[in-house]
């Protein structure tokens, strides 16, 4: 369980503000910082540029302080009991993690203390505790972006957003063009950035998607495969089932039995 003591979100501090603790915290702080800074956390100095969070652990000496620029974090005193916490986010731990999508973060921020303060409180331990395990999970995420040497890109955001919709519509006939357009950068650039970013190429993710989407409804509907076809935005049946086949291993036939 999560025990959030206190916390503030989108603070600002004048460009001469400093905190230090040489000997730590009682608890864990966690910070999303929004503006450049310095670090020293157990003696180990950082520097800040772009959005970051940062989780210190309980006892761990540190200071921070602007550069040269007004000062701007969300920030959160907190505590947990499970007793998989420790080893399941320990790498997360006393260094500053860089954000690519800064504003989904500082939300998950907004929503864990609001449901700190508002929650009717046969929720608030529960619903408090998730949003943490989703935040932790996020964070797991980006630190393997900074692992793999995965650069930041400002288009990011858009891009997660853009594949949400296409996976909410796979029979959709997106286009390189279209999305590109969207995105107000060239067909070839958001191709590349496509495949740079989710590790596959567009057009065969949108096929994925459409080969998914036929399964669902192969399991959940009594549909003629003409007319899967169709609703998964195939205007030819053949290619369909050459596709179903060379991603599933089996005809859209052989797969129905298998889950009737």
């Amino acid at each position: 369980m999560y025990t959030i003591y206190r916390g503030g979100y989108n603070a600002k501090h004048p460009k001469d503000y400093l905190m230090s603790r040489p000997r730590g915290l009682y608890c864990y702080l966690f910070l999303i910082i929004k503006s450049p800074a310095s670090l020293q956390i157990d003696a180990r100095p950082f520097t800040i540029h772009s959005t970051s969070a940062l989780i210190i652990s309980p006892n761990t000496p540190y200071q921070y302080s602007g550069l040269d620029c007004e000062y701007k974090n969300d920030w959160l005193y907190f505590d947990c009991t499970d007793e998989d916490f420790i080893s399941k986010y320990q790498s997360l731990f006393n260094h500053p993690i860089p954000l690519n999508n800064n504003m989904q973060f500082s939300q998950y921020f907004q929503h864990i203390i609001w449901e700190d303060h508002y929650a009717l409180e046969q929720f608030r331990d529960e619903n408090v505790s998730m949003l943490f395990e989703v935040f932790f999970n996020k964070l797991l995420q980006e630190e393997q972006t900074v692992k793999t040497q995965h650069p930041y890109n400002p288009y990011v955001s858009r891009l997660q957003k853009l594949r949400l919709h296409m996976l909410s519509k796979p029979y959709h006939n997106f286009t390189p063009a279209e999305l590109a357009d969207m995105m107000h950068i060239s067909p070839s650039y958001f191709q590349a950035l496509y495949k740079d970013y989710f590790g596959v190429p567009f057009k065969t993710d949108l096929i994925n998607m459409r080969l998914e989407y036929a399964r669902r409804l192969i399991e959940e509907t009594t549909l003629p495969f003409e007319e899967i076809a169709y609703q998964c935005g195939y205007t030819n049946e053949i290619h369909f089932y050459r596709q179903f086949k060379a991603k599933i291993g089996m005809t859209p036939g052989e797969y129905r039995l298998t889950v009737r």
